[in-house]
This record gives C-alpha cells, sequence and structure tokens, in this order.
C-alpha cells in the first residue's frame, strides 16, 4: 500500500509546493549583508563555446547555437507572429531564465528589430546568477557577425556584477532591458510578490539539469506561473521527466516537439490554469488600480519633475507641466552638479538605492548625451568622481571586493589619487570610474524637449483640486485654471511641504549655497570632479561650482558670505596643500532649497488616503509581522516625487522610473524591498507599527 502511495504523496507535495506561498525573508532584502559583486564563472573552450568550468557543461550547442536557439527559443514561442497581435498600450515581456552568453537575447533583440509592429515595445527580462565578462560574450559570439550591432549597443551599456536589477533602455528600439543578477527562484519570488502578471513568453535556458545547478527548481517554476499572463507561453532545450513534471505541477501544459540537430526532443509549453499568489506582505506600497493614463500633469520642473515627465512621456503619455518660475530655476539651479552614490560594507536601503540609482543614472545620462542634448564640457565631463575616504571597516572591505567590478569602481592611496587629479588630497578614497559632472539645468531643459511634453513657465503657486469625476485640477492663485488631468504627480522639494494632504510627510526644508570659484594654474587641469565633505567639479568656462552648505530648517535663499568660506573651508581641508586664499570676500555663488526626509531616501509613490489607511492596516499595531492582504487606500490620480535632497542628480532617473511603473502597472526596475523602502506610505507604516497612527 505504501508502495502505491509514494508515487501519489509525490505529486501532492510537488503541488502543493509550486503554489506554496514564498517566505518574505526569501525575497531580495539582503540588508545587513556583506555587500559584494557577483563573481564571473570560470570558463574553458571548445574553440568558440564556452565550458562551465564548474559544471562542464557548455553553454549553447556546438553545432550551430545560433540556430539552435532561432529554432528553440523564439520559433518554441511562435515569435514574432504574436508580437503583431499584441496589445500596443502594454509591452510584450520574454523572460529568460539563464542569460548565460547572452546569444539568445541578442538573437531575440535581432529579430525585434526586423520585425517589430509600430509603436509596439518589448520588455526583457534577463535573470543570470554568474554574469559572463563582456570580453567573453564578444569571444562566445564571434562566429555570428549578424548579431555584432546589437551585442556592441548591449556592451556599451553592460551593467556591473551588482546584485540586483539593472535596467537598460534602447528607445530608438522600443526595447527595455532588466538585467536581474542573482539567484533565479529569489527574483522570481520577490517579482511575483507584487500579485501582478507580467511575462507573455519564457525562455528557460540555464545548464542541464543533470549538472545539478541552474533555474530546475519548484520555486522557479512556480514563480513563472505566478508571473504568467493567461496563455503564456515557455520553451525549453531540456525535456528531462523531472523538468516536465515541474513545469506541469505549477501550472504550464507543455508538450515535445522534434529536436535540433539531431536531439530527439525540445520542450515547449503555455500556462493552463493559474493559482492567486497569496500576499507574503501587506502590499501598502502598491498601487491598487494602475491604468494607461492618456494625459498626466506634472507639478515641478526641476530634476524631479522633468525626469517624471519623461519617463511618462516615453510611455506616451502627454505631459503638461507646470512651473512657479522658470525650468530647473530653484534647487536644480546650479551651474554643476555630480553624479554619485555611496557604498557599504554590508548591504542597507540607504546604500543599495544609492548603487542602483547611480548605475541606472550614469547610463541614463550618457544616453542623454549620445542624443545630442548635453554638450561636452558645457553641459557634461566624464570620467567618473573621486570620493574622499578615510580608511575603516567599509573601506578595507571594498578594497578586497571592487577587484570583481573593475570599471565600477578602485581604491586608491592618496599618491594615487595626486597622480590621477594632479594635487594630493587628505586621505585616499574611491575612484567611482562611472558618471562625472553635469549641468542640472541642462538636463531638464533636454528631458523636457520631449515632443509629448508642454512645458508651461511662470505659473506661481498651483493649487490642486479633485473634480466629481476623480480629474485632478491644477489653478493658479488669481483661480485661473491651468490644466486638468486624470493624473497629477507633484514633483517639487520644499514646496511639498506646504502642499495640502502633504503635510504629514516627514519632510525638512534645507538650505544649501553653491559657491562660484574661478579656476587656477593647478585647478584648471582637474580632469574629474573630487568629493569629500563638499564637491568640487573640472572648470566650466572657467569657474568651478563648488559646495554645498547644509542647512536643515533654512528656508531663506538670501545669499552668504558666511556660506561661501564655508564651502571654501571645506575644500582647502580635502586639498591641504592648494592656496585658495584671496584677498577680497566678494564671492558669488547659488542658493537653492531642497528637502529631505527622515530617513533620507526619496519620497515616490501614490499618496495613501491616511484615515481609512489606518483603519485598513490597524492590525499592524498589535502585531508587526502581520500580513494584511488588502489593497492599499489611495488618493486617486495624486502621487508624489520629492527628498531627493542633495542628490537629484543620481537619484531623480530611477525614482521617477520606479513610480511611473507604479503608476502604470508595468515591471518595475528594482528588488521590492527597494520600492518599499521610498514609498510614501513607509512613514504611515511605521507610525502604526510604533503604535501612533499619523
Amino acid at each position: 500500500m505504501f508502495v502505491r502511495l509514494c508515487p501519489i504523496l509525490i505529486r501532492l507535495v510537488r503541488r502543493i509546493a509550486a503554489t506554496w506561498p514564498i517566505s518574505s525573508d526569501l525575497l531580495i532584502n539582503p540588508s545587513q549583508t556583506i555587500w559584494t559583486p557577483l563573481r564571473p564563472p570560470e570558463l574553458d573552450w571548445r574553440d568558440h563555446v564556452p565550458v562551465s568550468r564548474a559544471t562542464g557543461d557548455i553553454y549553447f550547442s556546438t553545432v550551430d547555437g545560433l540556430s539552435e536557439s532561432q529554432y528553440v527559443f523564439v520559433e518554441g514561442n511562435q515569435l514574432p507572429a504574436r508580437w503583431h497581435d499584441h496589445d500596443n498600450q502594454q509591452p510584450f515581456v520574454i523572460g529568460e531564465i539563464g542569460f548565460g552568453s547572452g546569444l539568445t537575447a541578442c538573437l531575440t533583440l535581432e529579430t525585434w528589430r526586423q520585425h517589430r509592429p509600430a509603436n509596439r515595445q518589448l520588455h526583457y527580462l534577463a535573470v543570470e546568477q554568474s554574469p559572463l565578462l563582456p570580453q567573453d560574450m564578444r569571444r562566445a559570439l564571434a562566429p555570428w557577425p549578424s548579431l555584432n550591432p546589437t551585442l556592441t549597443r548591449l556592451l556599451d551599456h553592460w551593467p556591473d556584477p551588482l546584485p540586483g536589477c539593472h535596467r537598460r533602455c534602447f528607445p530608438d528600439w522600443g526595447v527595455t532591458v532588466d538585467f536581474w543578477w542573482g539567484d533565479a527562484s529569489e527574483i522570481l519570488s520577490d517579482l511575483a510578490s507584487h500579485g501582478r502578471q507580467w511575462v507573455d513568453a519564457w525562455y528557460l535556458d540555464g545548464f542541464s539539469p543533470s549538472t545539478g545547478t541552474g533555474p530546475w527548481c519548484t520555486e522557479v517554476y512556480a514563480g513563472m506561473a505566478a508571473l504568467s499572463k493567461p496563455q503564456a507561453t515557455l520553451a525549453t532545450f531540456s525535456v528531462a521527466r523531472e523538468v516536465r513534471a515541474g513545469l506541469s505541477e505549477a501550472g504550464f501544459a507543455v508538450e515535445k516537439r522534434p529536436g535540433f540537430a539531431g536531439k530527439r526532443d525540445t520542450l515547449r509549453g503555455a500556462l493552463s490554469r493559474s493559482a492567486p499568489t497569496p500576499a507574503v506582505m501587506t502590499p501598502w506600497d502598491l498601487n491598487p488600480a494602475p491604468q494607461f493614463y492618456r494625459h498626466a500633469l506634472v507639478i515641478g520642473a526641476g530634476l524631479a519633475g522633468a525626469h517624471t515627465a519623461h519617463a511618462l512621456a516615453s510611455r506616451g503619455i502627454a505631459v503638461t507641466v507646470l512651473e512657479a518660475n522658470t525650468c530647473a530655476g530653484g534647487g536644480s539651479g546650479n551651474l554643476q552638479g555630480i553624479t554619485y552614490t555611496r557604498l557599504s560594507h554590508r548591504h542597507n536601503p540607504l546604500s543599495d538605492f544609492s548603487v542602483s540609482a547611480f548605475s541606472f543614472a550614469t547610463d541614463h545620462y550618457r544616453r542623454l548625451h549620445r542624443a545630442g542634448a548635453l554638450r561636452d564640457n558645457l553641459d557634461v565631463g566624464w570620467g567618473g568622481y573621486i570620493q574622499l575616504h578615510d580608511t575603516d571597516e567599509t573601506l578595507e572591505h571594498l578594497a578586497s571586493v571592487l577587484a570583481l567590478a573593475p570599471d565600477f569602481a578602485r581604491v586608491l592611496s592618496a599618491d594615487e589619487i595626486s597622480d590621477t587629479i594632479g594635487v594630493r588630497p587628505r586621505c585616499g578614497g574611491i575612484h567611482y570610474l562611472r558618471g562625472g559632472w553635469l549641468d542640472p539645468r541642462a538636463v531638464c531643459q533636454g528631458l523636457l524637449a520631449h515632443p509629448l511634453i508642454t512645458l508651461r513657465e511662470h505659473c506661481g503657486p498651483v493649487q490642486l483640486r479633485q473634480l466629481p469625476n476623480d480629474v485632478w485640477q491644477a489653478s493658479n492663485t488669481a483661480g485661473d485654471v491651468l490644466s486638468e488631468a486624470p493624473l497629477v504627480v507633484v514633483a517639487t522639494a520644499h514646496a511639498a511641504l506646504t502642499e495640502p494632504g502633504f503635510e504629514w510627510l516627514p519632510l525638512t526644508v534645507i538650505r544649501g549655497q553653491t559657491t562660484h570659484l574661478p579656476t587656477s594654474t593647478i585647478l584648471s587641469q582637474l580632469p574629474i570632479p573630487l568629493c569629500d565633505q563638499g564637491y568640487l567639479p573640472p572648470a566650466r568656462q572657467g569657474v568651478h561650482c563648488i559646495g554645498a552648505s547644509f542647512g536643515p530648517g533654512d528656508a531663506h535663499i538670501d545669499e552668504r558670505a558666511t556660506e561661501h568660506r564655508h564651502n571654501i573651508a571645506m575644500l582647502q581641508q580635502a586639498l591641504p596643500d592648494l592656496d585658495l586664499t584671496r584677498a577680497d570676500d566678494d564671492w558669488q555663488g547659488h542658493v537653492a532649497l531642497r528637502c529631505n526626509s527622515n530617513d533620507y531616501l526619496p519620497v515616490a509613490g501614490m499618496l495613501p488616503a491616511l484615515e481609512p489607511f489606518n483603519q485598513r492596516y490597524d492590525r499592524i499595531r498589535h502585531d508587526r509581522k502581520q500580513v494584511i492582504d488588502s489593497p492599499a487606500p489611495v488618493r486617486p490620480g495624486l502621487a508624489v516625487l520629492t527628498s531627493l535632497g542633495s542628490r537629484g542628480l543620481s537619484a531623480a532617473p530611477l525614482a521617477a522610473e520606479i513610480l511611473v511603473d507604479q503608476l502604470l502597472g508595468t515591471v518595475p526596475p528594482v528588488p521590492r524591498y527597494l520600492q518599499r523602502a521610498i514609498a510614501p506610505a513607509r512613514f504611515a507604516e511605521r507610525a502604526l507599527k510604533r503604535g501612533t497612527p499619523l
């Protein structure tokens, strides 16, 4: 009897496991774990074919890897015929589990470029635990010159081997690629926690199941099913019994088809049933009713507003931007700013968001530069930047692990920094090789030049009210209607402090004053920015914009000689050998008002409706770990992006991307714990946990 029951029990266990909720502890939330880049795989080679030294398995067929990928994955998912039948308001989403050499991705993107229907978008999710080095990808794909244009373009935007998601946008192709570096089961579980179905087609492309590695497990199959749209398809080269059984138990109907190049069979399938994904965390950070908007309002034309407007317009939405004064006339009006990040030896939300934002921003600005929106040495200067850093646990750890990401950053001694910039600093530090300096005003103007964006300046303070049909109406102080739209994003800095309904956000106004330092013989040769307590960029038209002072709670905009002296003193401390004495005290500069939240992270997302929020999630007060599977009460069509502090150039592009994906219900560009880390509702949730509802 027991023997007869065993197969039944095994099938039952598999079925339960395939739909069982993944513990929130297994989601991508690495807080307080050691930070380190990912190691590339160790390879052997059979001519051009890479072979995993760890498993002995090949990355693609030794006969003709390109034709194999075409047959198994592209034809197996019936592409590109399905592209032509797809809804043009949503991108067609492909998920590849096992990016490997990039062969299948390059083939797919090249096929898309040849067959792309008008106004259609493709979103490619590339999941890989051990990304190859760029030179190894070039060697592997060298036999197929037809892929060179696509491969070269991908490698021009190749992300560093840092865990998490790295979004890369190719607007001329109509393509977005999310490179997810890490464990496939954790990544899919994280994405599935949103409770949305995004994926139209799957490539299951790991090493052979016989190696005992790769994505061949119940958690991966369950994650694929949870993320699949109805009738989503899959294709894989493997027909192993355990693979077929695992996919079937997860809800896919699979079938064998003739294999490639002498291989007996290959596998394809389609989702035949789906089960609701049980909530593993209270969804206070999610937009409960995403939709596609025809028109949107954005309040503010600084870095936050310009990036939000551009992210909306890039998805085909007409945007009206209302600015109280002039474009980039406030906190985004400095002559120069630095794209920078902050590394820690341990993961934490502030550091992880900073690194993710920096990765996205530096690639984003290079794209703007190549499109002609930013001019060399006037609007932008590349080469990275140097951050001085006293020796401590963080620096010691980074010195030992950054060899795994040689194109991202390296630790330098004071002597090495002196050799790089031509003047000796007070200590050693980190040379971040990406990014550099930018003119924030040029950035805002370039972003707002999009044909779907209308900018209205000199509007004065804008008053918002919601009409009975849920449309938002914006008026000036005289009562004149400026614009109307079903969606409004408040993207101001300190002005958000006084916006009705926003006053509960724990935001602090911060005064910052920069100093315009005339260049000198030594400083004119400075190749890249230097950062310490303040920052020093290379000269722009004979002037360095240095700074900045930091005045929390100070909302005055008068220029002060004391703060100019403070900025000079910070620079003098960073570069003790530099002579910055001056006969007069007649400095010039720029004063801006910024704002920060009490946890120094951005605030980006739908604005919660506080009273219903507190009522719906009241049980959190008594049990902090309780999961309340109920949609977040939000104010319909009202969102916010603020609290960028002095990090606007680095934080705004990714924060805007996260916000817009939330509004539209499209695939997020970060792990969920980072989305929760910047959601406005986090403050209301924390207050409930403290027993002091807002």
